[in-house]
């Protein structure tokens, strides 16, 4: 649901399940959130519109579903299936996790399955507050504040 990515590793490489909905609603607003740095009075005030505007489209069918206190959004969610067999290992991000792929691009599905092998999750989330840091402001990545939250569960057999 909303942007949070499960991934699945197979033998033919990886398959990214994401539901990008969100991505769909309100892009004005979006572009004027992201046209100012973090931190700055112009982008607070942008930010607050877009999230007023955002709350009127949550969990709508006009807008885009969010698992939250609202349980019928989960009759919303995108949903798929692929044989057992087929896996060798899946994760489940929140965007602010998948970003260092899906927003930053400054790692492939494959360096994210290896840092979650080796180093787990805390590694993973450190690795993505790490390149966050390099851009505090949102200007190379524009973005809606400096951090989002970062989850990851991540299971291998």
């Amino acid at each position: 649901m909303a942007d949070s990515p499960v991934v699945l590793e197979g033998a033919d490489g990886f398959t990214v399940l994401t539901d990008l909905r969100v991505d769909e609603v309100l892009p004005e607003l979006r572009a004027e959130v992201e046209q100012y740095e973090t931190h700055t009075a112009e982008h607070q005030e942008a930010l607050r519109r877009f999230v007023t505007a955002q709350r009127q489209t949550r969990n709508t069918p006009s807008g885009y579903w969010v698992a939250a206190s609202n349980a019928e959004a989960a009759n919303h969610a995108l949903v798929d299936s692929t044989p057992a067999e087929d896996v060798r290992a899946a994760a489940v991000l929140s965007d602010g996790a998948s970003r260092l792929v899906t927003e930053y691009g400054m790692a492939t599905w494959s360096e994210v399955f290896t840092t979650l092998r080796t180093g787990g999750p805390q590694e993973l989330i450190a690795t993505v507050r790490k390149v966050e840091a390099t851009d505090p402001t949102g200007r190379r990545w524009p973005r809606y504040k400096s951090g989002d939250d970062a989850s990851v569960a991540f299971c291998q057999w």
